[in-house]
């Protein structure tokens, strides 16, 4: 395996760190027996080799060789690999009719992924249901013959029993109808027949409607948000087939922070770890929705609606982001999009409390609305919370007083100053206390005695 690997010139190319020459050893480690080795060599290969999804010449010599890799079925983690293809396949197909400097290669990259397109079809027919999902999405991006293509996708959402798998097999239909203009026809007819088929499950319905809105957004009626409203609830009351948020029983620390850095910095990090996953099967498939619609903020909002009052909680979570981006992207009264996210601190999940009053913080200028449930939410609990040993019951609480000081409501004083003097997380009261200036007789001492504990040198300060 990987023969040649060794008379290539990796040396004389670059990555996004210097000299490529330590890609044979990242390829190497890709077949590792031991996972850390694996992982390591992964993480580093997508910050270097395809760093922020660049393609440059030495991403463009790991082809054949990530190729190799993936089609063995000995290989560890072959899924990974198929979906490295994929994102390094999916720039260079995108962006390979623009000109670039020598230091990009989109062009020679998309040759070697188009070459070899038929490799997708026989990893979406892979016994490995990872290795399909990996692999799907390469079917509509790298298939030049629209008439194959299109046979392949409709030939495997017929051979596929997983939902997901599906759902992506739909999607990689509207990608080939958007990249091959004359397919697109075929393709549109495909997804009215699929959206009007009652026999077929809800979710992939709404597959077709939400990626007939994608390839044609000109198009979209006023009978398509309404359409699929009417297929959340039949995929509501299905809710079994869908998986369930689990919450993380992960516990709390003392407020500290790893190795010196400023607690602020790991929250960072933290919140956007969790705005990258996704619980929900439909989750992808919505965000595209409201791409489509766009502007259409009373479309987006009734659509919302039903997202936030799904059964399931990793929908309602989900949803809650997609309110934000919606409350923040584009002008219009909210007020009734923030009250319903605000109830969503009535849910007994608490990672779905937390994410709600984040989002009430983030959007206060116009949360007014959500004054109240923020407050009996605090309330239920009490300043004693701030330090909940729970970690998700204490980001929610934390969370929801933040967002009640931001709307200058005294009712959060007692929380701040909790949390000012027992020191565990004082950072994050510190940050708001300036919108209670009613309550600066109280804070301002607080304030001033925890300044003066500061130890700017080991708080990361210079």
């Amino acid at each position: 395996m990987f023969e040649g690997l060794h008379d290539i010139d990796w040396a004389s190319m670059e990555h996004a760190y210097g000299p490529a020459h330590e890609v044979p050893e990242l390829l190497l480690a890709l077949r590792s027996t031991d996972r850390e080795e694996r992982h390591k060599a992964l993480s580093r290969f997508y910050s270097a080799v395809h760093h922020q999804g660049a393609v440059v010449p030495c991403t463009t010599a790991s082809l054949p060789f990530l190729f190799e890799l993936a089609g063995d079925p000995t290989a560890p983690e072959r899924a990974a690999i198929v979906e490295l293809l994929v994102s390094i396949g999916r720039v260079a197909v995108e962006e390979c009719e623009e000109e670039y400097a020598d230091l990009v290669d989109f062009a020679g990259a998309a040759v070697v992924v188009r070459e070899r397109a038929e490799t997708f079809v026989a990893f979406a027919a892979d016994a490995d249901h990872h290795v399909r999902r990996a692999a799907i999405p390469g079917l509509g991006l790298f298939l030049d013959d629209a008439d194959r293509a299109g046979a392949v996708l409709r030939d495997r959402l017929s051979a596929e029993a997983g939902l997901v798998e599906r759902l992506l097999i739909v999607e990689a239909m509207g990608t080939l109808g958007l990249r091959l203009l004359a397919s697109a026809d075929e393709v549109m007819a495909w997804f009215a027949g699929l959206a009007a088929d009652s026999t077929l499950d809800p979710g992939i319905r709404l597959a077709a409607v939400v990626q007939q809105a994608r390839c044609a957004p000109e198009q979209v009626g006023e009978d398509v948000v309404p359409t699929a409203i009417g297929l959340l609830r039949q995929m509501a009351h299905g809710a079994a087939a869908y998986p369930a948020l689990r919450n993380s029983p992960g516990q709390a620390t003392s407020g500290g922070s790893a190795a010196g850095v400023p607690p602020q910095v790991v929250a960072a990090f933290e919140d956007l770890d969790r705005q990258g996953r996704v619980h929900a099967p439909t989750t992808e498939l919505l965000r595209t929705f409201h791409e489509a619609l766009a502007t259409r903020v009373p479309q987006r909002t009734a659509l919302l609606t039903e997202q936030l009052v799904s059964p399931d909680p990793g929908s309602r979570l989900d949803a809650i982001r997609m309110s934000q981006e919606l409350m923040t992207s584009w002008r219009g009264d909210h007020t009734w999009l923030i009250t319903l996210v605000a109830r969503q601190l009535r849910t007994s999940e608490h990672e779905v409390a937390a994410e709600a009053a984040a989002v009430i913080d983030a959007c206060h200028p116009i949360a007014e609305s959500a004054r109240e449930l923020l407050a009996a939410y605090v309330a239920a609990y009490g300043p004693d919370m701030w330090t909940a040993p729970q970690q998700q019951l204490r980001r929610a609480y934390q969370n929801a007083v933040r967002a009640l000081a931001r709307l200058s409501d005294v009712r959060a004083v007692p929380s701040l100053l909790a949390a000012l003097e027992c020191g565990v997380d004082d950072w994050r009261a510190v940050e708001v206390a300036g919108a209670l200036k009613e309550a600066s007789q109280e804070l301002v001492p607080r304030l001033c005695d925890h300044v003066r504990r500061i130890d700017m040198l080991s708080s990361g300060w210079r």
